[in-house]
């Protein structure tokens, strides 16, 4: 693949990580930035290493590829405004990031002859400086226009992404289970900080717990199953800790709600006879009368 210009619009954590991927491996060169302030676009410049900063649209240079690196609210407005002011040319590649919003948010591009895509890395780009340095080996989603999934595809496996396709129609679905896996998990860890600290641990101590755990739970899952790692009281249908638990959480009713749901969707992963998965379904669903 020869070298391609690039483009990015909105280039925040995201953007910065991914352009300074570009610049590093030699595949692509950074042509210009613009933000949403001419300030922000010159800091985006100075931290990627590469790339000129300008004010406005009408001051892009012609790329290959237009990376819009930008909020999900904001895509749709930066793709027309970019063909109103033509930015783009036919046959150009705009991409975008998002990973709740498929390529058809950039339908007025595909009107004028561009080819549209989306790649969503599914990583946390917390921090830019951390993120160049451990983005090898993220998953990546792609969807859109062949012509540009080709080419988008091999720039990110360059930089030492995987990329692997998806309907666009699952985008919704496929966005959900990655905040279920990384979202919900930081709210799960927090929640049982929490207990631990409400049963006098030292926070530090609960955290390091916590985080160790969830860590073991893992790499079990990893290495035998969902059903394989399962461990603790409804796994092995003791009914009495199970109650003892949800009496504990009596007064949190958010966390004894959270454990309740939990304890319910857990059960599918077990291989208990009908009558104990019964009578786990009866106090996490009904605790108040089964805990006399």
């Amino acid at each position: 693949m020869s070298k391609m210009s690039i483009n990015f619009i909105g280039c925040g954590r995201l953007g910065k990580t991914i352009a300074s991927l570009f610049k590093r491996s030699g595949i692509a060169e950074v042509a210009t930035v613009c933000n949403s302030s001419f300030e922000s676009s010159c800091r985006a410049v100075h931290f990627i290493g590469q790339g000129s900063a300008v004010k406005c649209f009408k001051e892009l240079s012609p790329a290959h590829i237009f990376f819009i690196t930008s909020r999900d609210d904001q895509l749709s407005e930066i793709c027309n405004q970019l063909v109103d002011e033509q930015a783009l040319k036919p046959g150009m590649i705009v991409v975008h990031c998002s990973g709740s919003l498929s390529s058809d948010i950039l339908a007025k591009a595909q009107t004028i002859g561009c080819y549209t895509a989306s790649i969503h890395p599914i990583k946390s780009f917390a921090d830019p400086a951390t993120s160049i340095n451990n983005f090898s080996g993220t998953y990546c989603a792609i969807e859109g226009d062949e012509q540009a999934k080709s080419i988008i595809r091999e720039l990110f496996r360059q930089i030492g992404g995987i990329p692997f396709d998806i309907n666009k129609e699952n985008k919704h679905l496929y966005h959900a289970a990655g905040a279920m896996a990384n979202n919900y998990l930081v709210t799960l860890h927090y929640h049982a900080v929490q207990c631990y600290k409400s049963a006098g641990v030292d926070e530090n101590v609960a955290n390091e717990v916590v985080s160790m755990l969830m860590n073991d739970a893992l790499l079990n899952i990893n290495k035998y199953s969902h059903a394989g790692a399962l461990t603790g009281p409804i796994q092995r249908g003791d009914i009495n800790t199970v109650k003892t638990h949800i009496n504990a959480l009596e007064n949190n009713p958010a966390i004894k709600a959270l454990y309740l749901r939990l304890g319910l969707s857990t059960l599918p992963l077990t291989d208990h006879a009908n009558e104990t998965k019964k009578k786990l379904e009866e106090i996490l669903c009904e605790p108040s009368s089964n805990m006399l």
